[in-house]
C-alpha cells in the first residue's frame, strides 16, 4: 500500500514539474553583478584562499595568488582595515565571454571609520571560462568615486 502511494505522490511531483514554466536565467550583466557582491564577501572575510580559487584568473597559479592576496591583506590589516562598505556594483558585457565590473565602496576599520579616502571606485575585468566568470584584471580603470559607474565605450 505504501509503495502505491509514494509511487502515485512522485507520479503526481513529476507532472507538476514537466508543467511548471523554466526558470527565468539572468541576463549575463546581473550573473557579472552576482559575482562581485559574492566577490565582495570573500573580501571582507580576508579569504585569500576563496578568492585566488574561485574570484581571480590573474596570476600563474591559484597558489601565488593567494600569497599576493594575503600579502595585500596584511597591508590593509596593518592600517587598521577591518572591511569595505559596498555601495554600488555595475557590470557590462565587452563581449560574448567577457566583461566589465566596477564598483563605490570605502574601506572600514573595525569601529567604522573609514581608511582615506573615504570614497573610492574601482574597475575589474573579467572573462567567462568552462568553470565561470573569473576577475582577469584589477584596477582596469575608468571609473572615479565622484562619479557615476558607466560602462566603457566601444
Amino acid at each position: 500500500m505504501m509503495t502505491r502511494i509514494a509511487g502515485a505522490v512522485m507520479m503526481l511531483a513529476l507532472g507538476a514539474c514537466e508543467t511548471m514554466p523554466p526558470a527565468p536565467s539572468l541576463a549575463p550583466e546581473k550573473v557579472v553583478e552576482q559575482l562581485m557582491w559574492d566577490y565582495t564577501r570573500a573580501w571582507n572575510r580576508h579569504d585569500s584562499a576563496v578568492i585566488a580559487r574561485d574570484f581571480y584568473r590573474a596570476g600563474p597559479s591559484v597558489e601565488e595568488q593567494q600569497a599576493n592576496l594575503e600579502r595585500g591583506f596584511e597591508g590593509l590589516r596593518a592600517q587598521g582595515y577591518h572591511h569595505s562598505d559596498i555601495f554600488e556594483v555595475k557590470a557590462c558585457m565587452t563581449g560574448g565571454d567577457t566583461a566589465w565590473a566596477a564598483m563605490k565602496f570605502s574601506r572600514l576599520k573595525a569601529d567604522g571609520e573609514p581608511l582615506p579616502p573615504k570614497d573610492r571606485a574601482s574597475s575589474y575585468t573579467l572573462k567567462k571560462f568552462a568553470d565561470g566568470w573569473r576577475i582577469t584584471k584589477v584596477g582596469a580603470g575608468g571609473v572615479s568615486a565622484d562619479q557615476p559607474l558607466a560602462c566603457p565605450a566601444g
